[in-house]
């Protein structure tokens, strides 16, 4: 127990450092230091690397950066914002459901950045405060993205309980209903956050200074020109996340349409993963031939370097708590003493999560290293899809770019990056509750 205890710290304390210095990549590359100080130097044996997450990240980075260079991503901007200002009495409602649907089907959280002054403007125009939707937003971006199908986070929790005899709709049948009721309930939530902005004390202030310039309704109705090239790109994205789905949803069509290999006698079917990543980069050719653009403008994309960082910040935490957790002598002191308390008490490993989730900002690297440490101790895997939102409880450092992002755009001084944590928390427990009702009474297994 003694080693097992000064491995995690020596991880603990890297990934700490490695987010102080360089966030997200900065964990990846600090990680791999730890890997390196694991296996030459406390000579454990070397794990089994998450090389299927990394993929399905670089996939969808392709994928989403060719997206953004087409221009496509503009369009897609352009009407969510539309239908977010038709309603501005109902923001703190409307927006998290239009942030919802595109990050669900786009599978970044990143989409918010481009919403967020639409959000900030349109609230503070119809007298809301911009901080309740803005919060919302943001949180539920997150909640979005890991049920997501062209999200690596929702398709690496997926491939984990897949090994425990989940299917992809099975496990969207306990996270997405439970992230879409959470969304809701969070917004009927945030409807009484913070005080109006009529008795705001800090907004009055900075209203009475003249350093908060009200918005005034746009009457410039002219509508931006999409080329077909554009439209075109969207759609392809949108096909290649649909047969995600439909394939997902339906592995005998899967296995209709697929050759297997023959492995000791056993026929092995494509996975689900490996579809992924296959109509993701098939969504990139398509958007390359619609646009004739150079392959080399992604480079250019926010989106896809956030996918480089992403791999790296995958890979090193991955890689290390696999080694750490996955070493025999660990195996045997996590079963005989971790495994006792888990068995009894399930629930520990969403606290586990969370505190994971706090100091590794990479949903994909805290499943990585949380779900097959879970499960091999023996927790349900019905448990490990309930609990899917405990890897957003990462407010408590603010390090999300669309966290720091709201507080920057919210004029009117009603949004803290420090006040995050107690809506984050509350929706992470009611979407917890849902996803453990879908568990037991729909799914079942």
């Amino acid at each position: 127990m003694l080693m097992l205890t000064l491995e995690v710290l020596v991880m603990a304390v890297l990934v700490l450092y490695g987010l102080k210095v360089g966030g997200a990549l900065g964990v990846g590359l600090m990680s791999m230091f730890g890997l390196f100080i694991m296996i030459f130097i406390f000579q454990v044996p070397v794990g089994n690397a998450p090389i299927v997450p990394v993929m399905i990240i670089l996939s969808i980075g392709v994928a989403g950066g060719m997206l953004e260079a087409s221009g496509g991503l503009d369009f897609l901007v352009y009407h969510a914002g539309k239908v977010i200002e038709k309603k501005p009495e109902a923001i703190t409602f409307v927006a998290p459901l239009i942030i919802f649907g595109f990050v669900f089907g786009i599978g970044t959280a990143n989409i918010a950045l481009s919403l967020e002054p639409i959000i900030a403007r349109t609230a503070l125009r119809a007298g809301v405060r911009p901080e309740r939707p803005l919060v919302a937003c943001v949180t539920t971006a997150n909640m979005a993205l890991v049920c997501s199908p062209a999200a690596s986070s929702a398709i690496t929790a997926f491939n984990y309980v897949n090994g425990y005899g989940y299917s992809f709709s099975q496990y969207l049948t306990i996270a997405l209903p439970s992230a879409l009721i959470a969304t809701v309930v969070l917004s009927a939530f945030m409807c009484f956050w913070g005080k109006p902005l009529s008795k705001d004390p800090v907004y009055q202030k900075l209203l009475a200074e003249g350093k908060v310039e009200l918005p005034e309704v746009n009457s410039d109705n002219s509508t931006p020109v999409f080329s077909t090239a554009q439209k075109l790109s969207v759609g392809a994205f949108l096909v290649a996340v649909v047969m995600i789905l439909v394939l997902g949803l339906n592995e005998e069509l899967l296995h209709a349409i697929t050759t297997p290999n023959v492995v000791k006698g056993k026929e092995v079917f494509l996975p689900a993963t490996s579809t992924v990543q296959i109509f993701m980069f098939l969504a990139a050719v398509a958007i390359l031939y619609v646009t004739k653009k150079s392959p080399a403008v992604i480079y250019k994309t926010k989106i896809f370097t956030a996918a480089i960082s992403a791999a790296v910040a995958v890979l090193g935490p991955g890689w290390l708590g696999a080694t750490i957790f996955q070493s025999p002598e660990n195996a045997i002191v996590l079963k005989e003493e971790v495994g006792q308390i888990i068995a009894s008490a399930p629930w520990v490993i969403f606290i586990i999560c969370g505190v994971v989730a706090t100091f590794v900002m990479s949903q994909t690297a805290i499943i990585s290293i949380i779900y097959p440490l879970a499960l091999g101790l023996g927790v349900p895997a019905g448990f490990m899809a309930s609990m899917i939102q405990a890897v957003n409880i990462n407010y408590f450092i603010p390090a999300q770019p669309t966290l720091l992002f709201a507080e920057e755009i919210d004029t009117s001084g009603s949004t803290n990056k420090y006040r995050f944590w107690l809506p984050g928390i509350f929706s992470c427990l009611v979407s917890l509750g849902v996803g453990i009702v879908m568990w037991k009474f729909f799914v079942g297994i």
